[in-house]
């Protein structure tokens, strides 16, 4: 509900509230005053009357007095006794069926066995017409009032609440990214205060919109220059150090030529380098790209077997049992984020297990989801580890995973890779007993 609508209803209805308080309590009030001034008038009618009759000299002529006053009034009057037996009557009540009112007053004189009295009558129903016209007259003034308390209510709230939509509307392009101007309001009260500071918060923020797309700016070429400048030379030295390294092969000395074991280690240096590179291009690609993954149809077996090709030395080196179980199953997915997940996964498992077993388990749950999990039983990871396992450059054990040659990025991506294929992993891990990591993804 807007503020306009909410600030209409609010008035109206305390005036409704206040209107309807003041006409009921106005109703009463003239009610109660005409029927006491009509009963006070009747007794003023009588009072006179009585007056008229005790100046007449003849009783006889007070037929003809009565008569007139009942003609000319419209009351039934009524002569009584002093056993208040009527006498005379003249006229008559002409609405029965309504309430009916006297006014009674003795003729002057002291008080005797032939003391007499007249007593006026009247029906409420002049009365009730009377209260009627006026409850009508305040009725239509309450409406009245309403109509032009809606018309006001209306326009000032309009008035109010201009501005504050002006601001929410400006507000609303600056949030989107359009650039607007957000515009100032000439007003010394708060709402010229809240336009100034939006006013202000806007430059501000596409002040840092602009920064933020020239940083995106920078971040894509510098990706474009390290991917372009920084590969080809690595790969360059690569192929040199292994040409040299099978040259001095060729040669015959084997271990014991020192220059050889200098060119396998700076190999070796070469290769955690290029890792390396290769982890933080793919992690700053997957972090700024800026785009979620688009899910395709990936076909796991193609990719276990390329899985099992890639590891299956490295396990065998090592004397651990790999296992890699699929089936025939398909997901929603993205190949390559799959592969980086696990092959990472697979790879710490190797490098974490001194003996036993890695196994990669892929299967269906039955409910529109395939769960992948990867299980080893090696080393463990420490519980007070096990939160930060994720963060980049973060390693359990540093001298151990330097010499192993790991950088502490791969955890990282794997991180990286799951929140873009909008799912989660949850690890489960003891110390010397191994360690599970395990997500899912929408079958096909």
């Amino acid at each position: 509900m807007s503020i306009r609508l909410r600030f209409l209803l609010t008035f109206f209805g305390l005036v409704l509230l206040g209107v309807t308080a003041i006409s009921g309590i106005s109703i009463l009030f003239v009610r109660d005053h005409i029927t006491a001034a009509s009963r006070d008038n009747l007794d003023r009618e009588a009072r006179y009357l009585a007056t008229m009759l005790v100046d007449l000299d003849d009783h006889e002529q007070y037929a003809a007095v009565i008569n007139d006053f009942s003609r000319y009034t419209g009351f039934q009057v009524e002569l009584l006794n002093a056993d208040f037996l009527v006498e005379q009557l003249a006229g008559s009540v002409v609405n029965t069926t309504a309430p009916l009112f006297t006014g009674i007053a003795p003729l002057a004189g002291p008080p005797t066995v032939d003391r007499h009295y007249v007593r006026i009558t009247a029906s409420e129903a002049e009365l009730i017409t009377t209260l009627t016209n006026v409850r009508f007259i305040i009725l239509a003034g309450v409406i009245v009032v309403l109509v032009l308390t809606i018309l006001t209510s209306w326009i000032v709230a309009d008035k109010v609440s201009k501005p504050i939509r002006v601001l929410a509307g400006a507000a609303r392009s600056v949030a989107s990214g359009q650039e607007s101007v957000v515009p100032l309001i000439n007003r010394t009260d708060e709402i010229g205060e809240l336009s100034r500071d939006v006013s202000a918060m806007a430059t501000r923020l596409q002040e840092d919109i602009e920064s933020l797309r020239k940083l995106n700016q920078a971040q894509e070429d510098f990706i474009a220059a390290v991917s372009h400048e920084v590969r080809n030379p690595i790969f360059s030295a690569r192929g040199y150090l292994e040409a040299a390294i099978e040259e001095r092969e060729s040669g015959g000395l084997g271990s014991d030529d020192p220059l050889l074991e200098y060119l396998r280690k700076t190999l070796r240096n070469l290769l955690r380098l290029h890792h390396l590179f290769a982890d933080l291009l793919t992690l700053v690609k997957l972090q700024f790209g800026g785009e979620a993954a688009t899910l395709e149809t990936v076909q796991l077996e193609g990719l276990v077997n390329e899985l099992r090709e890639t590891f299956a030395p490295q396990a065998a080196d090592r004397g651990i049992d790999l296992k890699l179980e699929h089936g025939q199953l398909a997901v929603k997915g993205r190949l390559e984020l799959l592969r980086i997940i696990l092959a990472n996964l697979l790879s710490n498992a190797i490098r974490h297990t001194p003996t036993g077993s890695v196994e990669l388990n892929i299967a269906d749950l039955g409910n529109g989801l395939v769960e992948f999990l990867v299980r080893d039983s090696g080393e463990g990871i420490p519980v007070d580890h096990l939160e930060h396992i994720f963060d980049k450059f973060y390693r359990v054990d540093k001298a151990r995973s330097r010499e192993q040659g790991g950088a502490g990025l791969g955890l990282s991506l794997v991180r990286q890779c799951i929140d873009n294929l909008d799912t989660t992993i949850d690890v489960e891990s003891e110390e010397h007993r191994g360690t599970i990591f395990r997500f899912t993804l929408p079958s096909v």
